[in-house]
């Protein structure tokens, strides 16, 4: 499983990894209790985990790295009572010393933590915090078949389209009108 995969839907509580999607919406299935479930786009916005970050002084700092400085310290920094502002924010300034007090919200603090304690209540924080590479994410070099001059590329054979018989969709020519000439009177 990669950060790609999981995501965190507006309106919703929790993680959800994506399982398939559609046009209208995505198929996801919730880590908490493996629910499955669609969740149509109109009314829900996704965000992959791989895509947050959090503002800090400096460049914004990955959701990736700060769960893996959040695993690090947890021994000397357990996850804080979430109901208790000063707690949280006492925790987070120990987790990422450089976010911006303006941009970082006490929110924005009790949702990192929540997510953490769903990702390491199922032990998936080791997995996702892992390099690219170990997680079975290769180079693009790595990946293409190295050739020698002799041999040649294959072509691939594209499966054959079968015409099928649907009706005409083009719209009739509209019907030309016949005049007749007037008889004089």
């Amino acid at each position: 499983m990669t950060l790609e995969e999981i995501v965190s839907i507006t309106g919703l509580p929790g993680l959800y990894k994506t399982i398939g999607k559609r046009n209208d919406g995505l198929i996801v299935k919730s880590i908490a209790d493996d629910k499955s479930q669609f969740v149509p786009s109109r009314t829900h916005m996704f965000s992959s985990l791989e895509n947050i970050t959090m503002y800090t002084t400096g460049e914004p700092a990955l959701l990736k790295d700060i769960l893996a400085d959040i695993k690090k310290k947890e021994a000397k920094n357990p996850l804080p009572d979430l109901k208790d502002d000063a707690k949280v924010k006492a925790w987070f300034e120990v987790v990422l010393p450089a976010y911006d007090k303006e941009k970082v919200y006490v929110s924005d603090m009790r949702k990192l933590a929540k997510w953490y304690a769903i990702l390491d209540g199922k032990g998936l924080i080791a997995e996702l915090t892992s390099a690219p590479v170990a997680a079975g994410a290769e180079k693009e070099e790595d990946a293409k078949p190295k050739m020698d001059v002799e041999d040649k590329p294959k072509k691939e054979h594209k499966p054959k389209v079968q015409k099928s018989t649907k009706a005409n969709t083009k719209p009739a020519p509209a019907a030309k009108k016949i005049t007749t000439p007037r008889k004089a009177s």
